[in-house]
């Protein structure tokens, strides 16, 4: 019985893990927080997005909040291994202006 219970909580724990990284991971040519992991912070998410030729869409250097267009064909993994979490965001600040 208590094996049935362990297995049944460790499959929810991967249902809720896959839906989590569903709704925050972001997608190629989406735009992204760089949310660092490590004391590397500000410095760290602007030489990772250098790096893999992320577009830069906002910067506040007085919070370190970076949005970066995630490129196409890079992988997000890639910010991980360099101590960053790209949590997707809204078309905020992506959108084109429209013409009137």
């Amino acid at each position: 019985m208590q094996h049935d219970r362990a297995l049944v909580a460790l499959h929810a724990g991967a249902v809720v893990a896959a839906l989590t990284a569903a709704l925050v991971w972001p997608r190629a040519g989406q735009p992204a927080l760089l949310v660092p992991l490590t004391g590397g912070g500000l410095d760290a998410a602007l030489h990772w997005a250098a790096r893999e030729d992320a577009e830069l869409l906002e910067l506040d250097t007085a919070s370190g909040r970076i949005v970066a267009r995630m490129a196409p064909g890079r992988s997000a993994a890639s910010a991980i291994a360099s101590g960053l979490v790209p949590v997707a965001t809204g078309a905020r600040g992506c959108a084109t202006a429209k013409e009137s």
